[in-house]
């Protein structure tokens, strides 16, 4: 018989490869999340631990009702459209079992103790240090370790995601992470050594993915950082931040390049977005309320064109402004929840999310971005939990 401590071991490795897997996106992280969905209906039927989920959908139902709220706008849209062509129904069913239900197998784990906070926070690390180094390792040779994706300081770096917008995405987040993880009053111990060269390697993987919505994004992150806690801030977050600026800007100086990009951003140059975001609004504003139902941009909007890269009109192209309420609602319900916590920080990585939303990624079919909104989502509402058995 399987013992309690190896359920949890084989859990935390399920985990973990999901975690990894998730800058992939490949088969591996379809597999893994199959994989933890039947470890969690397995371990849920075998104990008959029906009364703890009942207890865990008690404390969680506004959040669920929120959830149900978008399922809703994406059904209605869906019915009042011709989908056919689509993957609509599909990526509808995927919200619910790629995100919701792994929202609901972290919580339950966690509150089961199969893991911690600092485990899960390790985790992430690992994935993004992955990302990291691969990128590192493609700026040397000219391909990443693991797929061979061709990237270098001239194309732009893009590791193992195929992208380089979405593996700046992740490089922006591990920036940021790893900033918040320095313990800042033992600046040169052995931890905050390591944070401190991830930083580094973040930094620069940030810059040569080229991906000015990651730029921007981090930027935005750290002043509005800096502004909720301008209280803590002492001459040596001044003196920090001041060698960084300087360190970033000689190296934007002697990088053409790097240069070239900043003033395409300056000049508000978007790679053909100013095009999608008028023909969008344009099809909005012929179907206000419902939208045209979801995964419909390549047949109705512009085909050459992937996506929106806007997820504020994306949800209003696919599921009107009925959609919009329902995400408004959940992202108030999320802010709520940090409000009460007071941990700040989590604000921070959501002003990151919505800010690189507007201009890269979907809300709608982004499996990177929504995964990463899903753990999000844990480590704001993990709370709730009272690992003392009370009811919070």
């Amino acid at each position: 018989m399987i013992s309690f401590l190896n359920l949890k071991n084989i859990f935390n490795v399920l985990l973990l490869v999901w975690l990894i897997s998730i800058p992939f996106k490949n088969a591996i992280y379809q597999g893994s999340t199959i994989f933890l969905i039947i470890f969690f209906l397995v371990y849920v039927i075998k104990n008959r631990d029906y009364e703890n989920l009942k207890i865990l959908f008690y404390k969680y139902k506004d959040l669920f009702i929120a959830f149900s709220l978008i399922i809703l706008s994406m059904t209605i849209s869906n019915i009042l459209n011709d989908v056919s062509k689509t993957e609509a129904w599909h990526l509808e069913f995927s919200y619910i079992y790629r995100y919701a239900f792994i929202f609901i197998i972290l919580i339950y784990f966690y509150s089961k103790d199969f893991f911690s906070r600092q485990m899960l926070i390790i985790f992430i690390f690992i994935s993004l240090g992955i990302q990291g180094l691969d990128g590192v390792f493609q700026s040397i040779t000219g391909y990443d370790i693991f797929k061979h994706n061709i990237g270098n300081l001239t194309l732009g770096l893009s590791g193992a995601t195929f992208n380089r917008n979405i593996f700046g995405f992740f490089m922006g987040i591990g920036l940021i992470l790893s900033f918040f993880l320095i313990k800042k009053d033992e600046i040169l111990s052995k931890t905050n050594l390591i944070f401190i060269s991830f930083i580094i390697i973040f930094i620069f993987s940030t810059l040569f993915s080229y991906s000015r919505a990651t730029w921007v994004s981090v930027f935005a992150s750290f002043i509005f950082y800096f502004i909720v806690n301008y209280k803590k801030i002492n001459i040596k977050h001044i003196i920090g931040i001041s060698i960084i600026s300087i360190v970033l800007m000689v190296i934007f100086l002697n990088i053409d390049l790097l240069q070239n990009r900043f003033e395409q951003l300056l000049n508000g140059q978007t790679s053909h977005r100013d095009k999608i975001w008028i023909s969008t609004i344009d099809l909005i504003k012929q179907k206000l309320f419902f939208g045209w139902g979801v995964d419909t941009w390549k047949i109705i909007g512009l085909k050459p064109f992937a996506g929106i890269h806007n997820i504020t009109l994306e949800i209003l192209f696919y599921m009107g402004f009925f959609g919009l309420f329902s995400f408004l609602i959940f992202l108030g319900l999320i802010i709520k929840e940090i409000f009460n916590i007071k941990n700040y920080e989590l604000l921070v990585f959501v002003v990151y999310m919505l800010i690189i939303g507007q201009f890269d990624h979907s809300i709608i079919n982004g499996k990177t971005y929504l995964a990463t909104m899903t753990i999000l989502m844990f480590f704001v509402f993990m709370n709730r939990i009272d690992k003392k058995g009370k009811n919070k």
